[in-house]
């Protein structure tokens, strides 16, 4: 066997080890219930594709198994990653690099990579924007993509640019080579592009690595560099749900959580005040994978409740300050236990001392709100996954969207209703409560209950009291662009309501709230998903 397919042989080996290994590190996958659950997602996600996937004695005989199965079925062992992210979707992060890994050795059969991977196993910041640059502003680099090297098997899973026949993973190696850290690796990662262009026959030509290299030192830009510096520009969607934004943006991610610290008692009786709350912050820029403590922010002591708005002022305030050198929208995503889901946190002012009305939205018109509870609830990740699953495989369907309606039946009653209701549509990832979720409200309260333990990601709910005239706007809103434009809506809806004088109109779009909890968002990306801060993820 020659050398370089022998060393690819023992490379594909210790991929598949490491797959193998990362399934047996799982509770959720060795405890015997999830196994099965595991199983049957496989067999249904392979379809007609792989043979019945026996069971085993032992669960790690059973993942061996599986993994020999999958590799051998083109993108086999992206469907494994995907059935395995249902059931344990904390795993994604140490699947995913595996997955990209074994493609690229497909990809680049026949040659050893070893002194290749040494040397690009370096973290350049300017990586992200390299990548960016070649293709188009298409793709940037997941979180999981630390190094150059990482960078290097993403690409090598995408298709070529448009006009351009160089693989995207050869094309960065060229661009690699002029960097100053890489300076002594040169020879390597000319000689793996010579090596490929000649074998696939990509050396010549306009859009050859000839002229891709020539043009890089010192000649006009080719047919190579202009595709991926001047990319067709994509047609323009009229109207909603809009374009996403070209420029990065800057998340901060904004938790509340209810200090639990008891009082000191005083005699026989235990000193009593109001709920106080934690306020704190992460950051997370488009150009790094990591979130970033906002330590200059954030309250040293928990505030009641009273204080909240004011705190969070003062923390948007001292971020602002931080960022001046820095041209990109702030997105502001807060994490709210469920008696604060209820407050107008999109309206509370910038600068209380200002004595008249200055929102939030007006200065950060993208405001997400999420359920503090909802990432604390481990057992629930599952479920609301899979649901959210669905609704992406089917985002036309029409059952979607479920509509409170308590009917006059005793709260018990009406709470097990809904939730056999829930449990029975399978494609529900919507509800408009029929009451706002707030002290003294049980029903809406049990609503969220349910919708949270049902895994449903979406809730919807006016902040006074639902009407006609609410369920009206927002039935508007569906029609108009689905439940994937709703969010856009609100946030065009409360812009306008500030200034209409139609006052029904005005109260229905100003206390519409909507709470938006995508697990691919909040709960992938591993250290650099906001689960790694507000907690649910392993």
């Amino acid at each position: 066997m020659p050398w370089g397919l022998a060393v690819q042989t023992e490379q594909h080996r210790r991929i598949m080890r490491g797959f193998v290994g990362v399934l047996a590190d799982s509770s959720a996958l060795t405890d015997t219930r999830g196994r099965h659950q595991w199983r049957r997602e496989l067999t249904r996600l392979l379809g007609g594709r792989g043979q019945v996937l026996a069971e085993f004695p032992t669960a790690q005989q059973e993942f061996v198994e599986a993994v020999r199965v999958c590799e051998e079925l083109p993108d086999g062992l992206t469907v494994l990653m995907d059935a395995t992210c249902l059931v344990a979707p904390a795993l994604e992060h140490r699947l995913r690099p595996l997955v990209e890994e074994f493609n690229a050795l497909q990809f680049y059969e026949g040659r050893d990579w070893t002194a290749l991977r040494e040397a690009l196993d370096v973290n350049l910041p300017e990586v992200h924007a390299t990548v960016a640059r070649i293709m188009g502003g298409r793709v940037r680099l997941p979180v999981h993509c630390t190094t150059a090297w990482d960078a290097f098997l993403h690409l090598s899973g995408l298709a070529a640019t448009p006009d351009t026949v160089l693989p995207p993973g050869m094309v960065l190696l060229e661009h690699l080579a002029l960097h100053t850290d890489l300076a002594s690796h040169v020879g390597e990662l000319h000689g793996w592009n010579d090596h490929f262009a000649e074998l696939w026959k990509l050396t010549d030509g306009e859009d050859g690595l000839a002229a891709l290299r020539a043009s890089l030192l010192d000649g006009p830009p080719s047919s190579v560099e202009r595709a991926v510096a001047e990319p067709e520009a994509p047609a323009v969607v009229p109207d909603d749900p809009p374009a996403v934004p070209e420029r990065p943006v800057i998340r901060l991610y904004i938790k509340l959580v209810p200090d639990l610290t008891p009082l000191p008692s005083t005699g026989r009786r235990q000193a009593r005040r109001g709920r106080r709350y934690w306020v704190s912050a992460r950051v997370k820029y488009a150009e790094s994978p990591q979130l970033h403590h906002a330590k200059e922010g954030e309250a040293q002591q928990p505030v009641s409740r009273a204080q909240v708005p004011a705190t969070v002022a003062r923390l948007l305030s001292r971020m602002a300050s931080l960022w001046h050198t820095r041209a990109q929208e702030v997105v502001l995503e807060f994490f709210l236990p469920t008696e604060l889901l209820n407050e107008p946190v999109e309206w509370w002012d910038r600068d209380p001392s200002l004595g008249y009305p200055n929102p939030l939205f007006s200065r950060y018109p993208e405001i997400v709100l999420h359920s503090l509870e909802r990432l604390h609830r481990r057992d629930a990740h599952q479920v609301w996954r899979l649901r959210w699953a669905r609704w992406k495989d089917a985002p036309e369907n029409e059952e979607t969207v479920h509509w409170c309606e308590p009917t006059g039946h005793p709260v018990k009653e009406y709470l097990g209703r809904l939730d056999t209701a829930i449990g029975a549509k399978k494609d529900v990832v919507a509800m408009v409560l029929s009451e706002p979720p707030t002290a003294g409200r049980a029903v809406g309260l049990g609503e969220v209950r349910v919708a949270i333990d049902l895994g449903i990601p979406v809730f919807i709910h006016h902040r006074e009291a639902t009407s006609e005239q609410f369920h009206g706007m927002v039935r508007d809103g569906l029609a108009e662009g689905g439940l994937a434009g709703l969010p856009f809506h609100a946030r065009q809806w409360k812009s306008d309501s500030a200034t209409r004088t139609d006052g029904r109109t005005q109260a229905s779009a100003q206390h519409l709230c909507v709470v938006w909890d995508d697990p691919e968002q909040l709960l992938d990306g591993g250290a650099g998903a906001p689960a790694a801060f507000i907690g649910g993820i392993e």
